[in-house]
């Protein structure tokens, strides 16, 4: 759904029109920063521990039924194009900013993201509505539909109310705010990866996962993701077959810039 599929497949166009030729590199900037399920009281019990707190982070994923965030995000891409015995290396370098607003009781969501290449500064504004299990992907002027009902396991706040079934590997409380920092297994973080980084005919795995949920007693405030992936899949080009391998490493930072106050979702026309 969320994919840069877009973009990733115009590069491996273009590769594949040209390898064999000269493919001009791009620098990439440094990115920018951006289990076993436990009871109610454990977890309580496991975030309180490193001071005295009246936050309780499991009451404060629970009682958000509808919300809305913003997500700055930084990408770095290295994909290599293999034909025979010629590799050639296309570094990209990605800035995502998104908006989010999300129902959890109504099952309805809508997403407007703008990702930006650098430095050519190439940018692409793209708007999901979710309703259900249907996916309305709209841009260029065009309006796609697909059935996904990933976004509903990996959406910010479904996201860390799994993490928060885990215990943590750190937690601290720092001006007032309560971090929760978590090792993330692939299996939850794979379709949110999958989601962004690739198509599906490619074979996908993540690396080195970590999260930070943050707290205040005003409740859940945001979370902060990084993690690795590494995708491989083959494609047809001017002189054969193509072997494609993606190496990316994400950086995100999420803030909850409302809870509960319900908006309107409708589907776009198709």
């Amino acid at each position: 759904m969320r994919k840069l599929t877009v973009l990733l497949l115009v590069l491996i166009a273009i590769s594949a029109g040209c390898i064999g030729g000269t493919t001009p590199q791009t620098q990439s900037p440094t990115a920018s920063q951006t289990g076993s399920t436990q009871s109610t009281s454990s977890v309580t019990s496991t975030a309180t521990s490193a001071e005295k707190t009246s936050i309780n982070p499991f009451q404060a994923l629970q009682e958000i039924k509808q919300y809305t965030y913003t997500e700055n995000a930084s990408v770095e891409l290295r994909i290599n194009m293999t034909a025979g015995n010629i590799t050639q290396q296309t570094n990209v370098s990605l800035v995502i900013e998104e908006r989010g607003y999300v129902d959890l009781d109504g099952m309805k969501a809508r997403i407007q993201t703008r990702t930006t290449t650098l430095p050519d500064n190439v940018t692409l504004n793209t708007t999901w509505v979710v309703i259900g299990k249907k996916v309305y992907v709209e841009n260029f002027g065009n309006v796609t539909v697909e059935n996904n009902t990933a976004f509903w396991r990996v959406n910010p706040v479904s996201l860390a109310r799994e993490l928060l079934k885990l215990k943590p590997v750190g937690n601290y409380t720092e001006n007032g705010t309560l971090v929760l920092v978590y090792s993330v297994p692939e299996e939850l973080i794979l379709p949110l990866a999958e989601l962004y980084f690739t198509t599906p005919e490619m074979n996908t795995t993540v690396t080195d996962a970590t999260a930070e949920l943050y707290f205040t007693e005003k409740g859940f405030t945001g979370m902060k993701l990084t993690y690795g992936i590494l995708a491989t899949t083959t494609t047809n080009g001017i002189g054969g077959e193509i072997k494609v391998t993606e190496r990316g490493l994400w950086k995100g930072t999420i803030r909850i810039t409302s809870v509960n106050k319900k908006e309107d979702v409708k589907a776009p026309s198709t």
